[in-house]
């Protein structure tokens, strides 16, 4: 009886995770645990605090969901599967390196990368790999991040996971655009682009737009540039996102600016209107100063 309270509680969690209901969710987590607990199951135990602790990360409270992730570890079992096990791994590596414990955090990456290799786990392994990639690429080993990124994006490939493979496209052209191979970074950021738009994530095409538009900036091609601008606020505004529409106006507006200022002046004074909305005011400011500099 307790071990299908547990379950029906985590299912109830997950109710209220997809409503954003956070408090409940965490309440519901708990009771899972003590339901798991009074069973004697320390996996499904485990399990529970890996969702609160998942739940606690992207909520901000890191430093609870590494104390919760790190003991999910110490409850699992050596029944426990190692795709679990990995999962976890990646887990508090990410909490620990948000924390600024890098050692820490790439220990529990590595472990976890191993613990995934031999369960055959692709997804956990693309994780482990992409945690590797940005530990690399923090501490200015660029290469190397660059390499753990491409595998990761080819393992969530394999694994039919279209919009982690983009995350790691993403990734792989920040790492790109630093090192100046503008071409390849183009060229990774488009792949991505299809990707958001075939799985229907529009906020984050729109913002892979933007980078695009910058990249494409840098490349002296400014007619694509803006294009690409007005693309992401076009996807920014039908997702409400007000701040995000107002960021590629701005941009739009500033390359405008070199041929058609009135043109520009239209673009500046809408974002100047819509950071106001959003209650970012020293933005509004900001615009402001420069739509009274080009007309002037």
């Amino acid at each position: 009886m307790p071990k299908t309270q547990a379950d029906q509680a985590l299912l109830e969690a997950e109710r209220h995770v997809a409503r954003s209901e956070f408090q409940q969710a965490l309440e519901a987590f708990a009771r899972a645990r003590y339901f798991f607990q009074k069973a004697g199951d320390r996996d499904g135990e485990a399990m529970a605090l890996m969702r609160r602790g998942d739940l606690d990360l992207c909520q901000g409270r890191t430093a609870r969901a590494r104390d919760a992730f790190l003991e999910a570890l110490a409850l699992f079992t050596d029944d426990a599967d190692d795709s679990d096990r990995a999962a976890a791994e990646v887990s508090v590596s990410e909490a620990l390196h948000l924390l600024g414990e890098t050692r820490a955090a790439r220990e529990h990456a590595s472990a976890a990368l191993s613990r995934a290799t031999a369960a055959g786990n692709l997804f956990a392994e693309a994780r482990a790999r992409m945690r590797i990639g940005r530990m690399d690429l923090e501490a200015g080993r660029g290469d190397r991040a660059l390499e753990s990124l491409d595998r990761a994006r080819r393992l969530y490939e394999e694994a039919g996971h279209g919009l982690h493979e983009a995350t790691a496209l993403s990734a792989m052209a920040a790492v790109l655009r630093e090192a100046g191979r503008l071409d390849d970074a183009h060229a990774a950021l488009e792949r991505a682009v299809d990707l958001y738009t075939m799985n229907g994530d529009h906020l984050d095409e729109a913002a892979t737009r933007m980078d695009i538009g910058r990249v494409l900036k840098a490349m002296g091609d400014l007619d694509d540039a803006r294009q690409a601008f007005i693309q992401a606020a076009r996807l920014n505004g039908e997702a409400g996102n007000l701040a995000g529409e107002a960021e590629a106006l701005l941009e739009a507006g500033r390359l405008e600016a070199r041929t058609t200022p009135k043109r520009a002046l239209k673009s500046l004074r809408h974002a100047a209107e819509l950071f106001g909305h959003a209650g970012l005011d020293g933005r509004r400011a900001q615009v402001e100063q420069e739509v009274l500099a080009i007309g002037a």
